[in-house]
């Protein structure tokens, strides 16, 4: 019999482990036969997806099974049914999958997202079980016998308690029929089943902190508590686990070492570019699929490695990973030669760039932050300011992807001037050991940040500026093209995120109300308090750059043709242009607020452009009623630098214009092979543009700080500050912040057309925290 104790995290769990254990029982009754040397996958949907990140039931039976050096391959992916799969082009189907990792055993974890179609789905529902079982059964994935195939159930829904989140009522009433109706077709089958739909639900009403994040995705601890019902339930007659807490730790911090490898490639970002359309353009007689498909086989053997650890691990021991087994990597040449070409000549440095730039009549430009200040500080692609209105950055040197032979190191640092001489002080790095960050922002007293194919929340708890909260909060963003798959991340007036996503991308998501599929290019919006998501706006094929004006009018820009749309108008409408177009690509777009600068370049719309046009051109916005116009003016600053390559713009909390340099001779997927020597990982910028002889904008600190020392912001005639101020208060408590906005709000007056912004801000909290204003 399993020894609970060495399970338990509740006194539910410790119950359920007595009851399932069954006494005197033989390896003949556990539902998976465990064989040394098996090979097991998952299959399915965010369950299956979510359980290699949180690995508590991979990590149980490597600690029951120490001697059989069994391997574990997640094919999970959020969103998947029985029949229905998406997936981008050539990635490859589900029986292609298993046989390339040759299950013995498939672990298939479905029927959440079927279960929202109701009562109704559940003829096809069961049909398709059925089908999809019997399919299975005549595969020989491992080459030589058919796979013992075991289904678990999905969870129930919990309810959280949430005035945002359903309680669960309506999804857990289709839950228990799906959960039945898997049940019957597993016994019709004789296929193992593992009910996880009761034992939640037990495991909800006993546990002291919620189990999931939305109702429906388990965090780490929710993971653990449910492994172990199903550990109970699939191993009665398991043998006792001798590894005490500690040790079972250690051994899951491996699992999840070697799941990193795996997940890298599975999901491997660039999908387009390793196995899809684009992996057969080539040069030089070397195509992208040459070198991207070797990379494949290098993180195959690396997990495989890997796997060696887990296993000496699992026996008490700390087997050292070896990659001197690695593929030789496919040799690629450059594409263009040039006299900056990595050994033929050098870059410019920081400063020296500036001489190649022209700067608009009354500006001036410095150099805030560099590689050669920073070794942290290459290749940014997007900004943001926090609400002590310091600047951070993401920077992404494993572009296009994360080559697995060399360190991790997409980041994103926090830049601090204190002294305010407009120069960083350091480089903090607040998350690291990213991969592909293509857009954050702040909200809920962290930051979202987009790492294709999920998005994170990242907090810091303790003040050090380091991120120790660490959440995937939303999976299916599609990975087939990275910097087209989430980016211009912005947080609207009515608190939703929203971002652009361009083509050849895939999204399946789950939200606590719907399974959301798209492949359509355009702004996307989610809304972190809900987890809803929706399409919001077309715009293509790839779009770059989303802002909000003062008044929360939106402008979306795509970056491949460089047009940009008034979305309010456009929404319903068509995709209606607002000013003329004369450059491209664009890769970000702002609108500039400052009192630093003077009145005639107050509210004017800015593009970054990256290639012909290496600079940051100038529009002046005109409102007609509802007419919404931009006419370019003079460019905020040019350069003849051929690397110089603008990716993002941000107004600082000392009012100048601060723009992101990805300094790269080459730019770009599908111009040069992904892995061009000439792609350079050793430089990156970030300018900083003033004004001469005007005072800069006096610095308004709020993080952390009362409520009532946050709202006078909203009457600052600067957008930024106000946006933050909005961010700061999205982390606060729902009940404390509306209250104290709305007695704010009341001493204003109406009356004043001064006020008037201000009250809209007011409104916007409220909308923000989902609470109506009836006053």
């Amino acid at each position: 019999m399993m020894r609970s104790t060495k399970l338990i995290v509740s006194g539910l769990t410790f119950t359920l482990l007595l009851i399932m254990a069954v006494p005197n029982a033989t390896a003949a009754d556990n539902l998976v036969q465990i064989s040394k040397g098996n090979r097991v996958a998952y299959i399915g949907n965010a369950m299956a997806d979510r359980m290699q990140h949180h690995a508590w039931l991979e990590t149980y039976i490597h600690a029951m099974y120490p001697q059989h050096q069994l391997t574990f391959r997640n094919l999970g992916f959020t969103g998947d049914e029985v029949k229905t799969r998406p997936r981008s082009a050539s990635f490859g189907n589900p029986d292609q999958w298993l046989s390339k990792v040759q299950a013995d055993i498939v672990f298939g974890f479905f029927g959440y997202n079927e279960a929202l179609r109701g009562e109704a789905g559940l003829p096809g529902f069961t049909k398709d079980l059925a089908t999809m079982i019997d399919g299975m059964k005549g595969q020989k994935y491992n080459g030589q016998s058919a796979p013992q195939l075991v289904l678990f159930s999905p969870i129930a829904h919990e309810n959280l308690h949430s005035p945002h989140l359903p309680d669960g009522t309506a999804n857990n009433k289709n839950l228990a029929l799906y959960t039945a109706a898997m049940a019957k077709v597993c016994q019709a089958k004789g296929v193992p089943f593992v009910d996880l739909f009761n034992p939640s639900k037990q495991l909800y009403q006993n546990a002291r902190l919620p189990l999931t994040m939305n109702g429906i995705h388990l965090l780490e601890h929710g993971n653990k508590a449910v492994a172990e019902s199903a550990i109970a339930a699939m191993f009665p007659s398991a043998d006792t686990i001798a590894q005490d807490d500690q040790e079972l730790e250690r051994l899951r911090q491996i699992v999840l070492d070697k799941n990193l490898f795996w997940f890298s490639r599975y999901r491997v970002v660039d999908g387009y570019n390793v196995f899809g359309g684009r992996s057969r353009l080539a040069w030089d007689n070397v195509s992208n699929a040459d070198v991207m498909q070797r990379e494949m086989e290098i993180f195959d053997v690396m997990t495989a490695n890997r796997d060696k650890r887990v296993w000496s691990a699992a026996k008490g021991g700390d087997l050292a990973v070896d990659d001197d087994n690695l593929p030789s990597v496919v040799k690629v040449e450059a594409n263009k030669q040039s006299k900056f070409q990595r050994g033929l000549g050098d870059y410019l440095a920081g400063k020296k760039a500036i001489e190649k730039m022209k700067v608009a009549k009354g500006m001036k430009v410095n150099l805030f932050a560099s590689e050669e200040m920073f070794p942290e500080m290459i290749n940014p692609v997007q900004m943001a300011v926090d609400t002590d209105g310091r600047l951070f950055a993401s920077v992404w040197p494993s572009y296009p992807h994360w080559n697995p032979t060399q360190p991790r190191t997409d980041r994103i640092v926090c830049l601090p001037d204190e002294n305010r001489d407009g120069i960083a002080d350091k480089c903090v790095i607040f998350a690291d050991k990213l991969n592909s960050v293509t857009g954050f922002e702040f909200w809920g007293g962290g930051v979202l940040v987009a790492a294709p194919p999920e998005i994170w929340f990242l907090k810091d708890t303790d003040g050090d500026d380091k991120a120790d909260v660490k959440i995937r909060m939303l999976q299916g963003l599609s990975s087939a093209d990275t910097h087209h798959s989430a980016n211009a991340f912005v947080i609207g007036p009515d608190g939703g995120l929203y971002w652009s996503r361009g083509i050849f991308n895939v999204a399946n998501m789950e939200t606590p109300t719907k399974t959301y599929r798209s492949t359509r290019s355009g702004v996307h919006r989610f809304d972190p308090r809900t987890f809803e998501i929706s399409f919001h706006f077309p715009i293509g094929p790839n779009p770059h750059g989303d802002v909000f004006d003062q008044w929360g009018f939106q402008f979306a820009n795509d970056g491949t043709s460089g047009t940009g749309s008034y979305v309010n108008i456009g929404k319903g409408l068509g995709n209606r242009q607002w000013f003329r177009k004369r450059v491209r690509p664009v890769a970000a777009t702002g609108i500039l607020s400052s009192t630093h600068f003077p009145e005639k370049n107050n509210g004017n719309f800015l593009i970054c452009n990256c290639i012909g046009f290496l600079g940051v051109l100038q529009h002046e916005v005109k409102y007609d009623g509802a007419q919404i116009t931009a006419e370019e003016v003079e460019p905020i600053l040019v350069s003849s630098d051929p690397n110089f390559r603008p990716t993002d713009i941000e107004v600082g909390g000392d009012g100048a214009i601060y723009v992101s340099d990805w300094a790269n001779a080459l730019i770009g997927h599908m111009q040069h092979n992904m892995r061009d020597p000439n792609r350079d990982h050793a430089h990156g910028r970030i300018y900083r543009v003033t004004y001469k002889g005007r005072p800069l904008v006096k610095p308004f600190k709020m993080k952390g700080q009362p409520i009532e020392s946050v709202l006078p912001a909203f009457l600052i005639n600067v957008n930024g500050i106000r946006y933050r101020a909005r961010l700061e208060l999205s982390g606060r408590d729902t009940k404390e912040a509306t209250q104290k906005v709305a007695q704010w709000a009341s001493q204003l007056n109406p009356q004043d057309a001064t006020q008037a912004q201000a009250l809209l801000e007011c409104l916007w909290v409220f909308e923000e925290h989902r609470v109506p204003n009836m006053q």
